[in-house]
This record gives structure tokens, C-alpha cells and sequence, in this order.
């Protein structure tokens, strides 16, 4: 009988648990052995920050134990990687363990650097990482303790993941002010770097973001990237305007994660990995790359988005070559299934309880395409829903 094949899964996102769970479905344990390797030893979506900050959720009750893909016949790792050899497709982790495979997924996800920031982090009493789970309770009881005063929200610089995120920050700030009865007394502002609100998604849609914010009378100021925070609660911004604030919430710069950047995973001068755009294959034989590692460039302005959809739909992609592979037929799935087909959905939150719903299609052949439906509560319901879907999904036995 021929030797179980080995995947090997960097990641424990999105990206990580979709192609863990796929291929166990499609191939017996005879067939593959799965390992999926991650340093924390939780999973939690990113979206959840957006319930624990509205005060819906509690940190400790989102975080779901990923030793449970252990009963679904997945081996999982708690240790971090250290080095990734691909053209070997070896990996070392922190306890020493050395792990070889036949496949390898890199999904490891974008990791924040606010310390980037010059002056952000020596003001933690005032400033907060809007992506930062262990933050988002103490900046509900910030927001729920000043009774005048001005909040800032910054994107500090593209690309980040979750492109609608940092607004629906800016609303649900909105909507906890509203309830505290504090918002005729405190302004709230957003500073962003581009010209428009979400260049990915196109002028219209920036335009009806832009719309939901102007309602909520939310300031918006374009073409300003921070460029250091400064004492007595001033940031200076790179054209040289400055503003002063009670409250920064920051969305801060993302990187990849440094095991990736020393390995032979990136070429000279890339800030992501490059991969095929509809098989996520890398320059290496059986090594993969999916989710926010990647860099998929559709033109000299447009990249797919870096959000937990997009890497899901690319698992499905990789998951089904792989199966198909090492099965050694290539009727299993047709070419559907088998290519990443550029397309993502998410929900947008305006507080109240309400979100709008954003669909994208960026591998339209007349070009990309996104469409925002207006907020509902159906849609919050939705939004609901998907996370605990997918949690059960992937990680109830």
C-alpha cells in the first residue's frame, strides 16, 4: 500500500482551517496525513472585535480551543515556526521539530506592527489598536467614560485587513456614543491615507461608505497618512497638517510575518507572496500560499482585498487540487472548484444592530465589480450566522 501522503498547514485562519477540513473530507487518513501548526492556540474571527467593543461579546467566550481539529482527524501543532525551507518543503518550529511534507499551505495572515507608529505606543492611556482583540474592552470603557472631547480614527497605510472594517469602527464608536448620550458633546473623526474611502472596492462604493458616515455626521478626511504621534495628543500627518485628539483609534500597518520574509518564500523586493492567481500556487512545486500572506495583483492599483472570505475561497481552490492529486484523478472536481474564482462577500456594521451587505467579483472580465445593499437587520442576522457557521463547522468534531 502506497505511504500516506503529508500536508502541511501554516496557519490556523481562515485560510489554514478551510483547507485542513476539506482535504480530511476528501482523502482517508491512509491517503493523507494532515498538520496544521499555529502559535496561538485559539481561533477567534476579527469580526468578533466589532461585537466585544459594541459590549455583544466577551473576549473569553469568542476564542474557540483549535486542539479540537484533533478529533476531526487533524493533527494540530501549538508551537511557531522558526524557518520555512520551500523548495524542501520543510518547516522548523520553536521546539525543534522539523516537519517535512509533500504538500505545504502557507497561511500564516498578515501580522499588525503598530510600533511603526513613531509615538503611538507610548500613549497607551488614549491610544488603541483598533485590530488588537485585547483591546477592544478597554476601549468600549474609554469611549463610555468621556463626556466631551474628540475621537479620532486612523488608518495608518494600506494594504489592512478587512477593508470595510476601520468604518464599521468608526460607526459602532458612533452608535455607543449615541446610546451613552455623549455624542452632541464629542466629535468624532476618520483620517485616511488615500483619496477615496476604499480604492479596492471603487469610487461609487467609497462614495456610499462615505455617505453612511456624512448620516452618522462623522468627519472624513482623505490623503492623510499619519506619520508620528506626538505629545499632548497631537498626530502629525505626512503633508504636514496636524490634529489633536482625546481618543486614536488606529488601524495600524500590517507586514508579513517575519518567518516568511527570510525565507525563499518572497523574491527581492516583495512585500508579499506571489502566487498564481486562480491555482495560489508559489514558484515552488506543491507549496501553496492563500489569505493575507499573498499579493494577487489585478492591475497597477487593484489587489484582491486581504480578508478572511477571500482566503476561504482560496483554500476551497487548493483543497481541491490536492485532493484531487494525490488521488491521481482529475474528474473529482472540474475546473470550477479548482480555480479561485475572485469572488467575496462580507457584512458591513452601522451599530443599531443593523449591517449593510458588500459583494465583490473581482475577476469579472469587464473588470471588478462591488455592490453594497443597504443595512438591515436581516443582514446583522447574517453576519451572525456566518461566524457561527463557520466555527461549528471547522472546529466542532
Amino acid at each position: 500500500m502506497a505511504t500516506a501522503k503529508q500536508v502541511l498547514i501554516l496557519g490556523g485562519g481562515f485560510g489554514g482551517l478551510v483547507s485542513a477540513n476539506l482535504i480530511r473530507k476528501g482523502l482517508r487518513k491512509e491517503e493523507c496525513v494532515i498538520t496544521l501548526v499555529d502559535k496561538s492556540r485559539y481561533f477567534m474571527m476579527g469580526l468578533v472585535n466589532l461585537w466585544i467593543l459594541s459590549g455583544n461579546r466577551k473576549l473569553e467566550d469568542s476564542q474557540v480551543d483549535l486542539d479540537n481539529l484533533q478529533k476531526k482527524g487533524i493533527i494540530f501543532l501549538n508551537d511557531e515556526i522558526t524557518s520555512i525551507d520551500a523548495s524542501e518543503k520543510s518547516v522548523t518550529t520553536r521546539a525543534s521539530n522539523k516537519l517535512k511534507c509533500d504538500y505545504l499551505i502557507v497561511a500564516l495572515g498578515a501580522e499588525l506592527a503598530p510600533e511603526r507608529i513613531s509615538g503611538f505606543e507610548n500613549n497607551d492611556e488614549s491610544c488603541f489598536n483598533a485590530y488588537d482583540s485585547k483591546q477592544a474592552t478597554r476601549l468600549r470603557e474609554k469611549i463610555l467614560s468621556i463626556k466631551r472631547g474628540r475621537i479620532v480614527v486612523c488608518i495608518a497605510d494600506l494594504p489592512y485587513k478587512c477593508p470595510p472594517a476601520p468604518y464599521e469602527v468608526s460607526l459602532l464608536l458612533n452608535d455607543i456614543l449615541v446610546k451613552n448620550g455623549t455624542r452632541d458633546s464629542i466629535e468624532l473623526d476618520m483620517y485616511v491615507p488615500t483619496p477615496i474611502a476604499l480604492p479596492v472596492a471603487g469610487p461609487q462604493m467609497s462614495q456610499n461608505v462615505v455617505n453612511l458616515l456624512n448620516d452618522n455626521h462623522i468627519k472624513f478626511h482623505t490623503s492623510h497618512k499619519i506619520k508620528k504621534v506626538l505629545d499632548k495628543k497631537t498626530i502629525e500627518f505626512e503633508n504636514g497638517n496636524k490634529t489633536n485628539y482625546d481618543v486614536l483609534v488606529v488601524i495600524p500597518p500590517h507586514q508579513i510575518p517575519p518567518v516568511i520574509k527570510n525565507s525563499d518564500l518572497l523574491e527581492a523586493e516583495q512585500r508579499w507572496i506571489n502566487v498564481d492567481k486562480f491555482s495560489l500556487r508559489t514558484k515552488h512545486n506543491n507549496v501553496f500560499a492563500i489569505g493575507d500572506v499573498t499579493e494577487i495583483r489585478l492591475d497597477k492599483n487593484t489587489t484582491i482585498p486581504k480578508a478572511g472570505i477571500f482566503a476561504e475561497g482560496e483554500a476551497k481552490a487548493v483543497s481541491f487540487q490536492i485532493i484531487n492529486e494525490i488521488k491521481n484523478s482529475y474528474l473529482n472536481y472540474d475546473k470550477a472548484h479548482i480555480q479561485f474564482d475572485g469572488k467575496g462577500h462580507c457584512f458591513m456594521e452601522i451599530g443599531d444592530k443593523k449591517a449593510g451587505y458588500i459583494d465583490a467579483d473581482f475577476y469579472n472580465e469587464a473588470g471588478p465589480t462591488t455592490r453594497l445593499v443597504a443595512p438591515s437587520e436581516e443582514f446583522y442576522q447574517k453576519k451572525l450566522d456566518f461566524e457561527k457557521s463557520r466555527v461549528n463547522e471547522w472546529l466542532t468534531p
